[in-house]
């Protein structure tokens, strides 16, 4: 059998059908139906179907099941089934052929199929490590990134790359907020708070990818600590100025971005605690759970607590600026070299009020404020 019918204006499709498990009454008297497309009954998920035998159909249940084969794709829908009007064709097919038919195809769509899904196991195993498992799986889903028969370094990998995907979609509907933030103070000055949180993060994320292949995974996962907190800042930067719908998309793809980025911390400490045996790969612990990390040694800078002992100053900070020394700690700081990767830059400060607001880039490393009497140094600002 089969049922013509409308799914929109001018395209018509023929399905074959067969109602399952749900009993119905039928009665071949011709009724007029109103247009489901009129002015009385207008309903767009309502289909307007051809007519040559008309029956009305009585269910007993408000929704009927249909197994359809429609352009060589499976699937099944549920359909409100007093808003249709069938005709029937005999095409020389027999019920019970189509029962079978029918009844083949329902079974095979229930087998469970780890390809139907389109999740590796490997995936899975290793989503269950993270705070927001269903998230973890459906974005490497979505990405279609993640390598066949993946190792575990490389689900890692691709975690932190599907964050840093989002990161620029993100980045994106924040630039267009600030496009049509004229007239609204807050939302300005959040976008562009944003816009600087959002490349700090992306830096962060830039550096994780750095220093995951060569070995460095407490660096990694500091750096991607980092990159999830910018993100939550520019969430929070809109926080009060969410005042239109653009605004609220953009903070509920914020949050979304943060998921993705937590899943990636997450999948980064299971790798560097367990490495390569995801089978022991489990939801991270933190302090409220009792668990503290070992301290590190601090890298190669020689810290290893309490006041270095050999401090040199590189530049020197007064308020007078007498003697060649800058007058404020934001001048001292801009004079830091960039990216200095493996020296202290120590600005000593001499006593004094300083009513400033100090900015220290990224690209400024390894910045030291060196105070020698703090009871005679004070900051205003932040």
């Amino acid at each position: 059998m089969r049922l013509q019918w409308y799914a929109g204006a001018g395209m018509e499709k023929s399905i074959f059908f067969l109602f399952l498990l749900t009993p119905v009454a039928v009665s071949p008297r011709m009724k007029p139906l109103i247009d489901p497309f009129s002015p009385t009954a207008r309903n767009d998920k309502c289909p307007k179907i051809t007519h040559q035998t008309a029956f009305q159909i009585y269910p007993l249940q408000y929704l009927i099941t249909v197994t359809t084969i429609n352009t060589h794709q499976w699937h099944h829908f549920r359909i409100p089934t007093h808003q249709l009007r069938f005709s029937f064709h005999l095409h020389g097919l027999s019920l019970f052929s189509l029962s079978v038919l029918a009844l083949f195809l329902l079974l095979r769509e229930s087998e469970p199929s780890s390809v139907a899904t389109g999740t590796p196991p490997e995936i899975s195993q290793a989503c269950n490590s993270t705070r927001f498992p269903d998230v973890c799986v459906s974005s490497f889903a979505d990405s279609k990134q993640v390598p066949q028969n993946p190792t575990p370094l490389q689900i890692v990998q691709s975690a932190i790359s599907l964050s840093a995907a989002n990161l620029q979609t993100a980045q994106s509907m924040v630039k267009s907020i600030l496009a049509n933030s004229t007239g609204s103070l807050n939302r300005t000055n959040a976008g562009k708070n944003c816009i600087e949180l959002l490349g700090n993060s992306q830096y962060r994320i830039s550096s994780t990818l750095d220093a995951l292949p060569r070995g460095r995974n407490k660096d990694a996962r500091a750096w991607m600590g980092a990159a999830m907190i910018f993100q939550y800042d520019c969430w929070s930067a809109f926080k009060y100025a969410n005042d239109t719908s653009q605004t609220n998309e953009t903070m509920s793809f914020l949050n979304t971005l943060i998921m993705i980025s937590s899943n990636a911390l997450s999948l980064l400490m299971a790798y560097d605690i367990h490495g390569n045996q995801t089978e022991s790969w489990t939801t991270p612990k933190t302090e409220r759970d009792g668990f503290w990390e070992t301290p590190g040694s601090g890298g190669n800078l020689g810290f290893n607590g309490g006041f270095p002992s050999n401090l040199t100053a590189d530049v020197t900070v007064c308020k007078d600026g007498s003697g060649g020394c800058y007058k404020t700690v934001q001048e001292a700081v801009n004079a830091a070299p960039d990216n200095q990767a493996n020296k202290k830059f120590v600005v000593y400060i001499k006593a004094g009020v300083y009513n400033e607001i100090v900015r220290i880039p990224l690209e400024k490393k390894n910045v030291v404020f060196w105070e020698m009497v703090w009871a005679k140094r004070s900051f205003r600002g932040h």
